[in-house]
């Protein structure tokens, strides 16, 4: 995939770096030499002194035939901008990495109407990542899919767990959301459950819940 990504600071370092360990063409724009001069030489990038403002530079850097430009300057105005002449050039996706709580609030309007394939917050994607790992167990392991819509969660049937010796059907009724259980791991045993299926002690489960859903494995796990 071919990458222009506008400015480098700390965040455009690191994220520059696993683009190119993933083996993706990146190209760098960065308005200060001194800065563009720290991007390590083992990184198999193009560099490019200027501004993702300036639509000669987007062009030099054949922001045209991209598949996809990131703006990840300090301030959120240029990024949106970047962004905007990105996707005027002919650039395939955009991405703007936005910190203003107004802009945040705005967002859905800012991408359907300017066309920005995606916004991010830093600091609010953090918060929302530490806010939901306290919303489990240290003993269950979720994972996102369906493009962070959902959660898939991992725990095992401790002893003293109010799961042991009930079945899914009375656990679904007592769930203050909507969960399916999707796998039960027992022993050497791979079972697909059914609403009279009781849960044993030991069992490994695999729940699916949406995203941000509270559902009994927050409140009364294992």
């Amino acid at each position: 995939m071919n990458i222009v990504v506008a400015e480098v600071g700390k965040a455009g370092h690191a994220l520059v770096r696993q683009l190119d360990a993933e083996g993706h063409d990146v190209t760098v724009i960065e308005s200060k030499s001194q800065v563009l001069e720290q991007t390590p030489d083992y990184l198999d990038v193009v560099g490019l002194q200027g501004s993702g403002t300036d639509v000669d530079v987007l062009r030099e850097a054949r922001a045209a035939k991209t598949n996809l430009v990131i703006a990840a300057t300090s301030t959120d105005e240029p990024d949106i901008v970047i962004c905007l002449l990105g996707r005027g050039l002919g650039a395939q996706r955009t991405i703007a990495r936005i910190r203003n709580p107004e802009f945040h609030k705005s967002s859905r309007l800012i991408k359907n109407d300017l066309g920005l394939s995606m916004l991010i917050n830093p600091e609010n994607a953090a918060a929302s990542e530490i806010v939901r790992s306290l919303h489990y167990s240290s003993k269950v392991k979720v994972y996102l899919f369906a493009k962070g819509r959902m959660e898939l969660a991992e725990t095992q049937v401790g002893r003293e767990s109010w799961l042991s010796g009930r079945k899914i059907n009375e656990i679904a009724q007592r769930s203050i959301t909507s969960v399916q259980f999707c796998i039960i791991q027992r022993d050497q045993e791979v079972i697909i459950p059914g609403g009279e299926t009781v849960i044993q002690e030991g069992d490994k489960l695999s729940v699916a819940a949406q995203r941000r859903s509270k559902s009994f494995l927050s409140s009364s796990g294992p």
